[in-house]
């Protein structure tokens, strides 16, 4: 919608000087830290019975900031480009999805992670990870072509479909986060509620319904993604985006981890142990820890994106911007407080 989206285009290109080098590249090259952000956050936090306090607790927590810091910068370059004046309408592009892949790079990790156990791969998932950066700033910085102004594409019907398949999901979403704050009762609770939740979304005819459903909002969300990636957005078009490629990502990740890691590979139950990485939990497991800030960001990412949504709608039927703006706001509040209050129960604080 044009309202929503705000757009720069550029007629001509030329040979990037070091400095749009630099900031093209300097999203991938803090993304290749990721992994040993979370080893070290692992090493502060210890092992399972190690107390948390002092200097520990301290070093644990600026690490953690430091793990959230890795997609914010990449948000924050997707939202400025290369340059504000920049001639390089293709370097500029590819920058920005570059910047837009390292904002979903929690979400990322953790597919390379689980990907590499159903394979059996002896590769150290960090090796993975840097080669995976590597080619892709490799892409992203290679000579830029002569071209034409950036359109932003029409996809009026197509995100319009991806809004009404949501629908359907939501109702399946919204039980889904309302059952982990019943965790804060006890981890007894949490599956009572879980179990009675079953009896409908895992029945022979819901659950195939929910699957297409997910792999259609996956595959829309993509398309979606790639085409107004390379535009240049105003700041609640960049965060739609940004969200909606998380959100992508994150629900074939975690389909592929509960189907296919889970039930076919380990053939264990997809509970409540299992999304925690029990018996040693999310902040002392080293594997698990990654898990933190992939919950984290799936909830704030899952609420923004739908008030995102619901933002474009008021703008679309006369609503002041003012007011579609502070409901985007309120919503990502929620969002905020909604994602912290599920990771505390998820991480074993009790009421």
């Amino acid at each position: 919608m044009e309202h929503a989206f705000g757009q720069r285009s550029a007629v001509t290109a030329k040979v990037p000087g070091l400095r749009l080098t630099a900031q093209a590249g300097a999203p991938a090259f803090y993304a290749l830290c990721y992994p040993w952000i979370i080893d070290l956050f692992h090493y502060a936090v210890g092992d399972p019975g190690t107390p948390l306090s002092g200097a520990r607790a301290l070093s644990a927590a600026i690490l953690l900031i430091t793990m959230f810091s890795v997609p914010a910068f990449g948000f924050v370059r997707a939202c400025r480009g290369v340059a504000d004046d920049s001639a390089l309408p293709m370097l500029d592009s590819r920058a920005r999805r570059l910047a837009y892949a390292v904002v979903a790079s929690p979400t990322l990790y953790c597919m390379v992670g689980v990907l590499q156990i159903l394979v059996h791969s002896p590769v150290p998932d960090q090796v993975v990870w840097v080669i995976i950066w590597l080619v892709a700033t490799g892409w992203a910085l290679r000579a830029p072509e002569v071209t034409g102004p950036v359109v932003q594409p029409a996809l009026k019907k197509l995100r319009t479909a991806h809004g009404v398949a949501a629908l359907i999901i939501l109702a399946y979403v919204s039980f889904h986060l309302a059952n982990h704050l019943f965790a804060w009762i006890g981890q007894d609770a949490h599956t009572r509620v879980m179990d009675l939740g079953r009896t409908v979304y895992r029945s022979p005819f819901v659950e195939p319904i929910l699957v297409l459903a997910m792999l259609f909002q996956v595959t829309t969300g993509l398309v979606l993604a790639c085409r107004l990636s390379a535009c240049q957005l105003d700041y609640y078009g960049t965060f739609q985006v940004a969200s909606g490629l998380y959100l992508s990502v994150y629900i074939f990740g975690h389909m592929n981890s509960v189907f296919v890691l889970a039930r076919a590979y380990f053939g264990i139950d997809t509970g409540w142990d299992f999304a925690t990485g029990a018996p040693n939990g999310l902040i002392h497991d080293p594997w698990s820890a990654r898990l933190i800030p992939h919950y984290a960001l799936g909830v704030f990412f899952l609420i923004g994106h739908v008030f995102s949504g619901l933002r474009s709608v008021l703008l679309a039927h006369g609503v002041a911007r003012g007011a579609a703006d502070t409901t985007w706001w309120a919503g990502a509040a929620f969002a905020a407080l909604l994602s912290t209050t599920i990771m505390l129960a998820m991480c074993g604080m009790r009421l």
